[in-house]
């Protein structure tokens, strides 16, 4: 076999991640810094606007919704070979949206462009998690997996605190336009991927994938108290005395991070099913330390938040890769994605309203019951497996 020209760039070992691999975990991160950068800046924003709690809940809900709604339409065209269109196409909806809340300021404006934003969750985030296995070493796919879920929590460790400091420093337009030409940058690392990423193969297309519908449930109970910090947990800290809520979303980036290292070294020779069981059990007590504790002793609840998150949501997805054939993985990854979001939508569209009837504290409280309950249905799980 001849070897490579003299002068060309030299091959790339067996096993190693492609450049196409590191584009996408490049354009990742840029994309979802600006997302978090709204994090906790945006509900400070709504309230000033004159939004309610019930309001704030609906705009987490209404991304929740819309992105339930599509994701298995999405999975149907990233199983035809549109994934990399899919992902280009949610960048630039997250880019609009960003202009859309600075050029409709009104509680109206900011439900509409958190609906484009939904579309965009579907989009990406699905298109995301596909590229990602196909592009991925077959002998590497846990540790890429575990790659990309990491660009999350490194850009929330910053995000939402870069967020609320842009805005007080340059405004609200000028928080809004940084976000869009952050995510400009993640379409543009993202643009060469249109040629680069692998189509699946044909097959059955298929809206939900029953063979993973008891995984999907198992991620709802993880997300809802996900959707209810996102709409309610800066507001819930602003009122406990944090001057700046967004360190409480920066703490749960560093459970994540922490969670996603754990689950990483953890998972080999061990059933992931436990993994996600440890995973839920953190997330519910990130909810109740939330109920109970004030002021800057609230970054522990942020810290018990991501590390559930970090641990369950990986294991998850890699049962999700296991239990499907290659050119299935869209529409189970879709599948999970819309369970993931009627999580989201219930924690917080749920969570405003019950904080309306029975106050924050107590809301947080109800919403750790929800991945409590999952720890049941995953052990019943194991055992029936036993």
């Amino acid at each position: 076999m001849p070897g490579p020209s003299p002068g060309g760039p030299p091959p790339r070992p067996p096993g190693a991640f492609s450049t196409a691999f590191w584009l996408l975990c490049a354009a990742t991160a840029a994309a979802m810094f600006g997302v978090q950068m709204l994090t906790a800046s945006l509900p400070l924003y709504a309230a000033r606007l004159g939004a309610s709690d019930a309001v704030l809940g609906m705009m987490a809900g209404a991304v929740a919704l819309v992105s339930l709604a599509s994701r298995p339409w999405v999975g149907v065209w990233i199983d035809a070979g549109g994934a990399p269109a899919a992902l280009l196409a949610g960048i630039g909806l997250y880019v609009v949206a960003a202009l859309g809340y600075w050029a409709w300021a009104a509680v109206a404006g900011l439900l509409v462009f958190r609906a484009v934003t939904g579309l965009a969750v579907a989009l990406f985030h699905t298109a995301g998690q596909t590229l990602t296995v196909g592009l991925a070493p077959p002998e590497r796919l846990g540790q890429a997996l575990s790659l990309y879920s990491l660009t999350l929590p490194v850009v929330q460790l910053v995000g939402p605190p870069v967020g609320v400091a842009v805005a007080r420093w340059l405004g609200d337009p000028g928080l809004f336009l940084s976000v869009s030409a952050v995510s400009a940058t993640g379409l543009a690392l993202a643009w060469p991927l249109r040629r680069r990423a692998p189509a699946p193969r044909p097959h059955v297309r298929r809206l939900l994938h029953r063979a993973v519908m008891r995984l999907g449930v198992w991620m709802l109970l993880l997300m809802l108290p996900f959707g209810t910090n996102q709409a309610l947990l800066a507001v819930h800290a602003s009122r406990r005395g944090l001057d700046n809520p967004g360190v409480v979303f920066t703490a749960m980036a560093v459970g994540l991070l922490a969670g996603l290292l754990a689950a990483g070294r953890l998972s080999t020779g061990r059933d992931p099913r436990g993994l996600v069981a440890w995973g839920l059990g953190a997330a519910a007590c990130g909810m109740w330390a939330a109920a109970a504790l004030h002021g800057g002793w609230l970054v522990v609840a942020g810290l018990a938040s991501g590390l559930g998150f970090g641990i369950a949501q990986p294991m998850v997805y890699a049962l999700v890769a296991d239990r499907v054939p290659a050119d299935e993985r869209g529409s189970a990854m879709a599948t999970v994605g819309v369970l993931l979001e009627v999580g989201v939508a219930l924690g917080a569209i749920g969570g405003g309203l019950a904080a309306r009837a029975v106050g924050l504290g107590p809301m947080f409280v109800l919403a750790g019951l929800a991945p409590a309950a999952g720890i049941g249905l995953v052990v019943a799980t194991a055992r029936r497996r036993a």
